[in-house]
């Protein structure tokens, strides 16, 4: 008899699963995405060491594109939430077009509030080549790249269904919960006591 263990690092699976970490069996609900493209960038920080490992996926009707952050070499806190292209294409129209843009920018993409999400947001879209750093200064970000062209590609990818789940109650999904590297596997998160 095989024992399967749920954990972060593990694929997403294919069979709907009827037990997760944040939401009761009634409450999760699977959704289907194509993966697409799995991608390793390197981090931006001047002094940041490792990588961040990444997805792009479309929703089953291949009418949508998602990213999401799965993995990070080098430690700090993420969120695994499916980020849609249009939510980061908003975040760049919201900002002004005529100024480079900083990582913040991508912060109300993310449910989850990691302050790690915008800046490795930010790397995954400089390496696919969406964004580029801003004419002497490297930490700002510029278009770059043919949007269009590259979301056509990426539906054009063959890819594999997966199944995700999802909380029924906000239809958020259940991989938005924080995560944390191996390195920091004896951290914790905690808000001070009231005084």
């Amino acid at each position: 008899m095989t024992k399967t263990l749920a954990t972060d690092a593990s694929p997403p699976s294919t069979e709907p699963s009827n037990h997760s970490g944040t939401a009761t069996p009634e409450a999760a609900i699977p959704q289907s995405f194509w993966l697409l493209k799995e991608g390793t960038a390197p981090k931006l920080g001047a002094r940041a060491e490792g990588s961040i490992s990444y997805s792009v996926l479309a929703c089953k009707e291949r009418r949508q594109l998602f990213i999401a952050i799965t993995g990070n070499k080098g430690g700090g806190y993420f969120s695994k939430e499916h980020v849609s292209i249009s939510k980061i294409e908003a975040c760049l129209d919201s900002s002004s077009s005529a100024k480079p843009s900083t990582s913040k920018t991508f912060k109300e993409a993310f449910i989850s509030r990691s302050s790690n999400n915008a800046g490795f947001l930010a790397a995954v879209m400089r390496h696919e080549g969406l964004l580029a750093a801003a004419p002497g200064a490297e930490t700002q970000h510029v278009h770059s790249g043919e949007w269009a062209a590259w979301k056509k590609a990426m539906l054009a990818e063959a890819g594999q269904l997966i199944e995700v789940g999802i909380e029924d109650a906000d239809k958020k999904p259940l991989q938005n919960e924080l995560v944390q590297s191996p390195t920091e596997h004896k951290k914790t998160l905690s808000l001070p006591r009231k005084q």
